[in-house]
C-alpha cells in the first residue's frame, strides 16, 4: 500500500482532468508547450498534475520555513 493514492493526490488528479477539459494549460499559450503537435488529453493532464504538485510542495516548504523562523 505504499503507492496507494491519498485524498490529496486524488484531488490533484481530478483538478488536472477538469483543467484539461476546460481547455486550460499551465502555460500562458499552447505554443510554449514542448509537446506541441502531439499532445493528448492524458499528456496534458499529467503535465498539469505534476505542475500542481510542484506548486503545492513549494508552498508547503515555504510555510514550514516561515514556521521555523
Amino acid at each position: 500500500m505504499k503507492n496507494a493514492p491519498t485524498v490529496e493526490k486524488r484531488a490533484v488528479e481530478i483538478a488536472a482532468v477538469i483543467m484539461v477539459r476546460a481547455g486550460q494549460c499551465r502555460y500562458s499559450s499552447y505554443d510554449k508547450c514542448r509537446r506541441l503537435g502531439h499532445v493528448s488529453e492524458r499528456d496534458c493532464a499529467r503535465c498539469i498534475k505534476l505542475w500542481l504538485l510542484g506548486k503545492a510542495k513549494k508552498k508547503l516548504a515555504r510555510e514550514k520555513e516561515d514556521k521555523s523562523t
